[in-house]
C-alpha cells in the first residue's frame, strides 16, 4: 500500500510538472508592419474552455500612456484574485517575493505591445454561482508616438474585452490623457452601440505619483474629479469626459509615489515600497477585488455576458480589425465601418429568408412541379436585386470608394446565396419528375380513376425534363407514359405502390380543393390537372 501511494505522488509530481503554469499570452498583438493581428487559438483557449465557456464574465483592464506601472499594478491584483479564489484573506503576497506575472520592469523601455492576457481566468463562487475574472494588459492604447489608427482599434477592443476599466494616469489629468479619453469614450459608446454590449461599466481612474501623500483617500479623488470637471465645464472642450467622469460608474483614486527603491532593481517587492504607497496600493486592491461581484459584463439590456457569448463578439469585432482595407482615421469612421458589416449580415439573413419561402422544405411535389427552375431563378434574381438596394440605401459614410467595395462585397455575396439556393432548388425539381415519371411507368396513377390523366401527367413532365435531363431520359420518361397508357394495370408491385401513393395524394388535395371550392361557389374539378399540365414557365 505504501509503494503504492510512493508511486502515485510521483506520478502525480511528474504531471505538475509538465503542466504549465499560467502565464500572459498575447491577445492583440502588432506585427512588424504596424498592423493590429489577433491570436484566434488564444481567444478560443481563454473563453471556450468546457469548465468556463458558460460562466458570466469579469475583465479587468488597464489602458494608459507606456511605462507607466500599469503592468506592475496588474500583477499584485493578480495575487489578490489567487487568494480570492482559493478563499483566503486577501494578501499581496510576501514582503520580500519578487514580482511576477506581466513582463514589467522599471525604465523607459515598452514591454508590453497590443492586449495580454492572463490565460487562467480566476474562477470566483458567491452564493452558489460561479464568474470568470480575466485580467488584461494593453500597451498603446494611448501612445503618442504609435499610430492613431492602432490607438482606435486598441480603445474599443479594450471596451469590447472590459467589465472594469482602469484609466492609467501619472500625476494628474493633463490635456494629452483629455484628448485620448474623449476620443476612447466616444470610440467606447459607438462600438457598444454596434456589438449591443455595455459600454464603460465601470471607470477607475488611477492617478499615480500623486503630489501629496497625505492626501490620498477616496474623498480626495473625488474632490480632485469635482475640480476637473468644474474646470471642463467652464471651457466646454471635453464634453463626453464631463459627463462621464460625472456619472456614478466613475470613481478617481490617488496612489502616492512608490519610492526610490522600486525605480531601480527591485524586483517589484513589497519590501521595496514606502509605507504610504504599499498601505494605499494595498487598501485600493482589496476594495477593487472585493467588489468584483458587481461588474459582470453586461449587454445592452443589462443581461449577463457568458465567456462564450463574449468570444463570439470577440470574434466579430477581431474579424473587422484584421481586414487591410480598414483604417480608421476617426471613431465615427469605425462607427460606420461596423454599421456596414452589421447591416450586410443582416441583409443577407433577411435574403436567404425570402428565398427559403419561395419554395420551404414542407412544400409539396404538386407545388414543386408547378415553378419550373427558369422561373425560381427569376423569382431569386428579383429579390437579390431588391435586397442589394435596400442594403445601398443603409450604407453610411460619405467615402465614394469604401462604397463601391461594400457594395461589390454584398453584391457577391447574395449571388453566391441565390446559385447556391438555384442549385438546391433545381434537384429538388428534378426529383420530383423522375418520382413522378417513374410512378407513371411502374403503375396506375390514378386522376378519378383515369389512366388518361397518367398519360397527361407525364406528357408534361416528359416535357420539362428536356431542359433538365437531356433528351435520352426524358424520351425513356416518355416510354414510361406509353407503357402506362397501354399496360398501366400490369404495373409492377413497387410501382404500383408508388403510382397509388402519388394517387393518394392527389386525391386528398383533391378533396380540400373541392371544400375550399365548395364554400366558393365552385365544383373545384380538374385543379390538380391543371397544377400539373400547365406549370409556370
Amino acid at each position: 500500500k505504501n509503494l503504492i501511494s510512493k508511486v502515485q505522488l510521483v506520478v502525480k509530481e511528474e504531471l505538475a510538472k509538465k503542466e504549465t503554469p499560467a502565464h500572459a499570452i498575447p491577445l492583440v498583438y502588432t506585427d512588424s508592419d504596424g498592423h493590429l493581428q489577433t491570436d484566434e487559438a488564444a481567444v478560443q483557449s481563454c473563453f471556450l474552455g468546457s469548465d468556463v465557456s458558460d460562466y458570466p464574465v469579469v475583465l479587468i483592464c488597464v489602458i494608459g500612456e507606456k511605462r507607466r506601472g500599469k503592468s506592475f499594478l496588474l500583477n499584485y491584483i493578480l495575487r489578490a484574485l489567487s487568494c480570492q479564489e482559493r478563499g483566503q484573506p486577501i494578501s499581496l503576497g510576501a514582503e520580500d517575493d519578487p514580482l511576477c506575472g506581466f513582463d514589467w520592469s522599471a525604465g523607459t523601455e515598452s514591454i508590453t505591445k497590443g492586449i495580454w492576457i492572463w490565460n487562467k481566468p480566476f474562477i470566483l463562487e458567491r452564493n452558489g454561482e460561479k464568474m470568470a475574472v480575466f485580467v488584461l494588459d494593453t500597451e498603446g492604447s494611448l501612445d503618442i508616438e504609435g499610430s492613431r489608427d492602432t490607438s482606435i482599434k486598441l480603445s474599443a477592443l479594450s471596451m469590447i474585452l472590459s467589465s472594469y476599466l482602469i484609466f492609467n494616469v501619472n500625476s494628474s489629468l493633463k490635456r494629452t490623457e483629455l484628448d485620448y479619453l474623449e476620443m476612447y469614450l466616444y470610440v467606447a459608446e459607438l462600438a457598444g452601440k454596434s456589438f449591443d454590449l455595455q459600454y464603460l461599466q465601470h471607470l477607475d481612474l488611477l492617478i499615480r505619483d500623486w503630489h501629496d501623500s497625505l492626501n490620498c483617500q477616496r474623498e480626495d479623488g473625488q474632490s480632485y474629479i469635482n475640480r476637473e470637471t468644474e474646470t471642463m465645464r467652464k471651457t466646454s472642450q471635453y464634453p463626453f469626459v464631463l459627463d462621464t467622469l460625472r456619472s456614478p460608474s466613475v470613481s478617481c483614486c490617488l496612489l502616492p509615489h512608490p519610492g526610490k527603491k522600486l525605480l531601480g532593481d527591485s524586483q517589484g517587492r513589497i519590501s521595496d515600497m514606502d509605507d504610504d504607497f504599499r498601505n494605499h496600493l494595498r487598501n485600493y486592491i482589496t476594495d477593487l477585488v472585493r467588489g468584483i461581484w458587481r461588474h459582470v459584463k453586461t449587454d445592452i439590456h443589462g443581461e449577463k455576458v457568458t465567456c462564450a457569448q463574449l468570444e463570439a463578439k470577440l470574434k466579430e469585432f477581431v474579424g473587422l480589425l484584421q481586414k487591410e482595407q480598414y483604417s480608421f482615421a476617426s471613431p465615427l469612421e469605425m462607427f460606420f465601418t461596423f454599421e456596414n458589416r452589421k447591416n450586410m449580415a443582416s441583409v443577407k439573413r433577411e435574403f436567404l429568408n425570402r428565398i427559403d419561402n419561395l419554395a420551404p422544405a414542407s412544400s409539396s411535389l404538386f407545388k414543386i412541379l408547378g415553378v419550373t427552375p427558369n422561373k425560381m431563378k427569376s423569382k431569386t434574381s428579383e429579390a437579390a436585386a431588391h435586397f442589394l438596394a435596400v442594403y445601398e440605401e443603409s450604407i453610411k459614410g460619405d467615402a465614394s470608394q469604401d462604397r463601391e467595395l461594400l457594395m461589390d462585397e454584398m453584391k457577391s455575396i447574395l449571388l453566391e446565396s441565390e446559385e447556391k439556393f438555384h442549385d438546391e432548388y433545381s434537384k429538388r425539381f428534378k426529383k420530383c419528375a423522375i418520382g413522378i415519371g417513374c410512378a407513371v411507368g411502374g403503375g396506375i396513377l390514378s386522376l378519378a380513376g383515369g389512366v388518361a390523366g397518367a398519360a397527361v401527367a407525364g406528357t408534361v413532365l416528359a416535357a420539362e425534363a428536356v431542359a433538365l435531363m437531356g433528351s435520352t431520359t426524358a424520351a425513356l420518361i416518355t416510354g414510361a407514359v406509353g407503357g402506362t397508357v397501354t399496360l398501366g394495370a400490369i404495373g409492377t408491385g413497387v410501382g404500383a405502390g408508388v403510382g397509388a401513393g402519388v394517387g393518394e395524394a392527389i386525391a386528398n388535395r383533391k378533396a380540400e380543393t373541392e371544400q375550399g371550392t365548395a364554400e366558393d361557389g365552385g365544383d373545384g374539378s380538374g385543379a390538380d390537372i391543371q397544377l400539373l399540365v400547365a406549370p409556370e414557365k
